[in-house]
């Protein structure tokens, strides 16, 4: 008992030594292994103590320090391997001191004897786990030599509280691992504080400002970070120029305890204020208690601008400045709604469409066309009410809100005034040609609690689709009775391809005399449709159909067939001693097809026609696109033999100032200007210039829609040499153009019948 006694004695005396040696407080992990090892062998007097820390996954062993009797050996090469001595590493892992007696006869500790306990005269080994962080992560092993020792409980728990001041120094170089890192850290942090470009700030709980680092103080207009919270004192100025984005701040990081990417704008000191974006944390303790906030803020105030600049680029047309479709709609579905939380009120739709602005880009242009759609912009601006919404949808269509008109009588009122202000000429080029530019235009004028935007712009679209179609230049309402159009539109589109198949299609003649005796020198050709199901349909009806289904040149061609067969017919009648014409109107699309002239030639080769009576009318627009295409394509008829006029003069923009570079023969002065020219001084002016112009360029010229005796005469005395018009006689179906030939030949100076 006396023995136990000094050993127990002897343990406790050696573990507070231990305890108290300086290794510990600087926490020196190299030096605490090694003391613990002499305090093994001095203690239990054996040969070798050595102590040994597993990997991660719990497969090998490493020596890390081992002291064999007073000499210390190197143990940077000592490594066990599991799967070399398996039974001994499940003891280790089983948290149990490992005491045997005969190591190399206990089945734990056995797998060493060949290689390791017989060469060193090992008989016991006394080896306790060192645990740490709730797990084994190592070994302490006394090694006995000599005879076989037994291992009292006093030294197995000697043993074990060695292990324990292993983990204890592992303890002690973790913490000081970790206070060196919390001071890296800090030092860092500072630094990062200090130097960092974007603003970092920390906020006491309640929100005040407790540090921020220089850059948020110069984002902020300050010197540096004191004069910025000097600024902030308790009665200081505001940072947010929104009191009430600074409390939903606040709020959102009370709630969440993290905000990122919250914007807000800030005053400066100095300047306009700019937009700060805000991330924020709170800060716990480990109780849970808010310690502080922290944060950065970042100048934004470029991107809310560019975002501002794209989402006005995105709501706007970029030529005009206009608001753009999606915006119009926008504005438009907020009408309605109002409409429909009122119970009352109105919304009207006014589509306004630019009559031939493909001819003034092709003619003048594309620079010309753009000044000339600003300016119509400012124009139809000026004519707007306070509330009123002008957008521009298509390259040559504007579209007006109006709300609160009271009738759709007053809707169209505002809308031909609209109308009006678009069709006031325009100089965009000093002493150039003035541009008088028309418009049609459609409207839906919409009351009550029904209807889409979709709604009110297909129905204003479907007016103005039948404005353009009753003449251009036209301001219509839609009607419900205008709901089945697009669909007729559509029907009658489907059946002009089965109706030129079907022969449908037949040709009315309008004569054409001569002003000085009235005498009949031709016709005019002009088409009409014989529906089978919906009778007589007029050409302003299916001609746009035609060309914007592509089957005008199909069409046309029809007519130039057509055409010439009965000009062959009458050719044959008269005789070559009587002169007599047939014209017809060669669209657009048919004079730029590459087989244009294939086309012509077989129909005159086919129909063994004079070349000579034919004469091909072409519009102004045909000649505002290629000029060189143009021009040769005229060239090549006119070798053919065949007349060229300029239909409807006087209603493009450049043709006056180009005629000299096309092969023509006549102009045909259009109706417009005709018809006031009697009570329109500037009707009259036009006339006259286009005379002098024909006159000088020896070029015939003729009057369209002459309908009373007056016009006749001014335009005679003008010496325009041939007219035709309701005062001489109406497109007249076939047999009545028929007996006008018969009494042509019975008395060749007769006029032609009414």
């Amino acid at each position: 008992m006396r023995e136990l006694d000094l050993r127990v004695e002897r343990q406790s005396s050696a573990l507070g030594a231990l305890a108290r040696h300086a290794c510990f407080a600087r926490a020196d992990l190299g030096e605490c292994l090694c003391r613990i090892n002499e305090v093994a062998i001095a203690t239990l007097d054996v040969a070798r103590s050595s102590i040994w820390f597993l990997d991660e996954q719990g497969q090998s062993l490493t020596c890390a320090d081992i002291i064999d009797g007073s000499d210390r050996r190197g143990a940077e090469d000592l490594v066990l391997k599991a799967t070399d001595f398996p039974r001994y590493f499940k003891a280790i892992l089983e948290d149990r001191v490992i005491a045997a007696a005969d190591a190399q006869a206990d089945h734990r500790t056995s797998e060493f004897a060949d290689d390791y306990l017989i060469p060193q005269g090992i008989s016991s080994m006394l080896d306790a786990p060192i645990l740490f962080g709730g797990r084994t992560v190592g070994v302490l092993c006394v090694e006995h030599v000599g005879l076989p020792r037994g291992w009292p409980r006093d030294e197995q728990v000697f043993t074990a509280s060695l292990g324990d001041f292993v983990a204890l120094a592992l303890a002690a170089e973790d913490r000081n691992r970790t206070e060196a890192a919390l001071r890296r850290a800090e030092e860092r942090y500072r630094g990062i504080f200090e130097n960092a470009i974007e603003g970092l700030f920390q906020m006491s709980p309640d929100g005040r400002f407790t540090d921020v680092n220089p850059a948020m103080a110069r984002m902020l207009g300050f010197d540096d970070a004191a004069s910025f919270m000097e600024a902030r004192a308790p009665v200081g100025a505001p940072l947010f120029v929104d009191a009430g984005r600074r409390s939903e701040l606040m709020q959102l990081v009370a709630a969440q305890d993290r905000v990122v990417g919250f914007e807000a704008s800030l005053f400066r000191r100095e300047g306009p204020p700019i937009w700060g974006s805000f991330s924020m944390r709170t800060i716990r303790s480990p109780d849970m208690r808010v310690l502080r906030l922290e944060g950065s803020v970042e100048d934004v105030t470029l991107r809310r601008r560019a975002e501002d600049r794209l989402a006005h680029v995105s709501l706007h047309d970029g030529l005009t400045n206009l608001p753009n479709r999606a915006l119009f709609i926008d504005r438009l579905a907020q009408s309605l709604a109002r409409i429909r939380l009122a119970g009352s009120g109105s919304t009207t739709v006014i589509l306004i469409d630019y009559d031939g602005m493909k001819l003034i880009n092709d003619s003048l242009g594309h620079s010309i066309g753009d000044r000339l759609l600003v300016e119509m912009a400012r124009r139809l601006t000026a004519c707007l009410r306070p509330g009123d919404t002008l957008a521009r949808l298509a390259s040559d269509e504007f579209v007006v809100l109006a709300e609160g008109l009271a009738d759709r009588d007053a809707a169209l009122a505002f809308a031909e005034r609209l109308g009006a202000a678009f069709s006031v000429p325009y100089d965009p080029v000093p002493d150039q040609d003035e541009i008088f530019p028309t418009a049609s235009i459609g409207l839906a004028f919409h009351q009550g609690s029904s209807g889409s935007p979709d709604d009110l712009l297909r129905h204003a679209g479907t007016a103005l689709h039948q404005a353009k179609a009753q003449g251009r230049s036209r301001c219509l309402a839609f009607t419900p009775e205008m709901k089945s159009e697009p669909l007729l539109m559509l029907r009658l589109q489907s059946d002009m391809r089965r109706a030129i198949e079907r022969d449908e299609f037949l040709l009315f003649y309008q004569p054409v005399v001569s002003l000085p005796d009235r005498r009949l020198t031709g016709f005019e050709a002009l088409i009409r449709w014989n529906h089978a199901q919906r009778g007589l349909i007029p050409p302003a009806t299916f001609i746009p159909i035609a060309e914007e289904s592509g089957l005008i040149t199909d069409l046309g061609d029809w007519v130039t067939h057509a055409a010439c067969r009965q000009m062959r017919i009458w050719q044959d009648r008269l005789g070559p001693g009587t002169p007599l014409t047939l014209s017809i109107n060669i669209a657009p699309a048919q004079l730029a097809h590459p087989d244009a002239w294939a086309l012509i030639d077989h129909a005159m080769i086919h129909s063994g026609v004079d070349v000579r009576r034919m004469k091909l009318e072409v519009t102004e627009t045909a000649l505002a696109g290629d000029d060189d295409l143009m021009s040769h394509r005229l060239r090549g008829l006119r070798e053919r033999g065949f007349q060229i006029l300029i239909d409807d003069f006087g209603t493009g923009y450049s043709s006056m100032s180009r005629l000299h570079r096309f092969p023509i023969d006549g102009l045909k002065i259009d109706q417009s200007f005709i018809r006031p020219m009697l009570f329109d001084g500037d009707s009259a002016a036009i006339v006259r210039t286009i005379v002098a112009l024909g006159k000088a360029l020896d070029l015939d010229l003729y009057a369209e829609g002459v309908e009373d005796e007056g016009a006749a005469v001014a335009l005679s005395r003008l010496n325009c040499e041939f007219a035709q018009g309701y005062l001489f006689a109406k497109p007249l179906p076939l047999e009545k153009a028929d007996a006008l030939i018969g009494e042509m030949l019975i008395s060749p100076g007769a006029p032609p019948c009414h």
